[in-house]
């Protein structure tokens, strides 16, 4: 399949790659892209630099690294070993970690937010879009407005109010939010790549007083872009806390799988674009061990 940076020319451009996020010295002001769909849900793209290559990249905040599909513009990037992406299908690709130089993420104020190098995962072949994971934002200050259609990056600001994450993944390197579902606690993925919430199917099965069914089917797909099939519900109540709470809540339930067994059973919830677009998030990763964040109503 033809990837996103393969539909667009090269463009012969001087590259300014800007400091590293958490070094940004002025408010940079990143578009986004947003692709609306049923139900609330929803893509979200942004536009990335890749030396002399420019092009459309999805934000997957549940991606742990960057994803990009092989292709002539990044072949002659340097191998660093081999690595294996798994979707939610449970569907495994066969990849290598590249290391690529003058990355940016485009500003249309202030400066780009960019990277001298960067390490990213090529895969051989994919039915999905090049993924701009979370990895990127490391050290960064930011805010995310998915209705808005934009992220601001910061250096100052006011400090009070955060909350912190739930650090998920076997190496930390995801960020889950802690939710209560009725009187259930429980911890949501915070995942800008999902186009609508999901629920764990097993989690569902034990809980099944917190969900309405909705007489449909759906079908949905993972980063990959594997579809598999999947049952709608309503969740009767979403709180997110600091009193945003959520009633009926379109969800999507399958079994997690693989991702599951990943996460440890920690997330049985994914909070997708339906539910993230709500709020205008300030999300602070400057230190790796204590990432914090805080949202407002829109």
């Amino acid at each position: 399949m033809t990837t996103l940076f393969s539909r667009f020319p090269l463009f012969l451009l001087a590259v300014l790659i800007g400091a590293l996020p958490a070094r940004a010295q002025e408010r940079s002001v990143v578009p986004l892209d947003v692709i609306h769909g049923a139900d609330g849900g929803g893509r979200v793209y942004v536009t990335m630099r890749f030396g002399n290559v420019m092009g459309p990249m999805r934000l997957d905040t549940a991606a742990s690294t960057s994803r990009i599909e092989l292709a002539p513009w990044n072949e002659g990037f340097p191998a660093l070993g081999a690595s294996v992406s798994t979707g939610a299908s449970g569907a495994a690709t066969s990849c290598e970690d590249v290391e690529a130089t003058n990355v940016e993420l485009k500003a249309a104020q202030g400066t780009n937010i960019g990277r001298a190098t960067y390490r990213v995962t090529r895969c051989t072949t994919s039915d999905g879009d090049d993924l701009l994971g979370l990895d990127f934002f490391k050290g960064a200050r930011f805010s995310l407005d998915l209705e808005g259609k934009e992220m601001v990056f910061f250096p100052e600001g006011e400090e009070s109010g955060f909350r912190p994450f739930r650090r998920l993944w076997p190496d930390h390197r995801l960020l889950g939010l802690d939710v209560r579902l009725g009187k259930t606690e429980a911890v949501g993925l915070f995942d800008t790549g999902a186009e609508i919430s999901a629920v764990d199917r097993r989690f569902l099965e034990r809980r099944k007083a917190l969900f309405v069914p909705v007489k449909k089917k759906a079908e949905v797909s993972d980063a990959s872009g594997r579809k598999f099939g999947a049952k709608v519900y309503k969740a009767k109540e979403i709180d997110l806390g600091d009193g945003h709470v959520l009633k009926d809540v379109v969800v999507v339930s399958y079994d997690f799988g693989p991702l599951r067994e990943a996460l440890g059973g920690e997330a049985p919830l994914i909070l997708g674009f339906d539910i993230l677009s709500r709020f205008r998030w300030e999300l602070d990763l400057r230190v790796a061990d204590a990432p914090r964040w805080k949202a407002e109503a829109r």
